[in-house]
């Protein structure tokens, strides 16, 4: 399945302002147990309640934490632990309008309305709840949706399958989904116990508060590495996004290890050079000696390959 983003939201991913927002915030952290992080940028922050979640923000859910964000028309989206999803856009205002790429992880999102617009991108389905409440895990190679309540599309290249309450779909190994009468008994092991209730309600606590996040430190390598690997309409725009973050030499050492999971980090890691000085004839380019090769580029073993059928966008902008 090919992820295509608007052109406004590659654009989008390359600018992560850290600024004041408007008294209607897009969405915000309200409830957060254990450790998270968002990636502001190529700067990792400690996640805290009251954060505003902005277009382009990374969320990384701690291996034991939990966390949710709420919106302006009293939707929810809870993140279990472990959970790693890309806020490709996100807009201010009512009805809810937010669009995500997921990495990983579980995630419940509630009190969906019908003229909100929310979706889920993922490397097995897109998920484009329609009404109600609606339950995603993403894994590997595998994905699940279960319907709570309400409508929610689900789709997977060209074609798109509509759920309704009760309904749960799944795919794996990239064949067909199977849609069956109620989820399975894997599926309802493997989800939070925040997940069985009614997401609590907590948005009066922060609406009117400005929280910054707390700044930790410039990303590694190690730590986006998934995200630059991940399928080129996702990681594209992170090249300029982690330009700078280039210069340091782990990290560049490390993007010349992985340079065929990512080969458009080529012309920043091998810039060509203008040939000057005594019998240069005219202007030409040269590759720097001293910078490393490319590798020949072999197909990603840790991240499925996009097909050629291309995903239509369902919203808008990001970072």
């Amino acid at each position: 399945m090919q992820v295509v983003l608007p052109r406004r939201v590659a654009l989008a991913l390359l600018v992560f302002p850290l600024v004041a927002v408007a008294a209607d915030p897009p969405s915000i952290v309200t409830l957060l147990e254990g450790d998270a992080a968002i990636v502001r940028g190529a700067t990792r922050y400690a996640l805290a309640e009251g954060v505003r979640i902005l277009p382009g923000d990374i969320i990384e859910v701690a291996d034991k934490g939990l966390a949710q964000i709420e919106f302006a028309d009293g939707s929810a989206l809870a993140m279990g632990a472990g959970a790693r999803l890309l806020t490709v856009s996100t807009l201010s205002g009512k009805p809810a309008n937010a669009e995500y790429y997921v990495l990983r992880g579980a995630l419940k999102l509630t009190g969906v309305k019908q003229d909100a617009r929310f979706r889920f991108g993922s490397q097995v389905v897109t998920v484009r709840p329609v009404e109600g409440d609606v339950v995603l895990v993403v894994g590997g190679s595998e994905g699940s949706v279960f319907v709570e309540t309400g409508e929610t599309q689900v789709t997977v290249g060209s074609s798109t399958v509509r759920l309704r309450g009760g309904d749960f779909y799944t795919r794996r190994d990239g064949r067909a989904g199977a849609v069956s009468p109620r989820p399975s008994k894997a599926f309802v092991a493997s989800l939070p116990k925040l997940f069985f209730d009614p997401l609590p309600q907590r948005m009066g606590r922060y609406e009117n508060r400005l929280v910054e996040p707390r700044r930790a430190e410039e990303v590694s390598y190690a730590s986006v590495e998934a995200w630059l690997k991940a399928p080129p309409a996702i990681r594209l725009p992170l090249v300029t996004r982690f330009e700078q973050r280039a210069s340091d030499p782990a990290f560049r050492a490390a993007l010349v290890k992985n340079l065929k999971y990512h080969p458009e980090w080529e012309p920043i890691l091998n810039p060509v050079q203008e040939l000057t000085g005594p019998g240069a004839r005219g202007t030409g380019l040269a590759r720097d000696p001293a910078a490393p090769t490319r590798e020949p580029e072999k197909g990603n073993p840790d991240v499925a390959r996009s097909n050629p059928e291309p995903a239509k966008p369902a919203v808008t902008p990001q970072r």
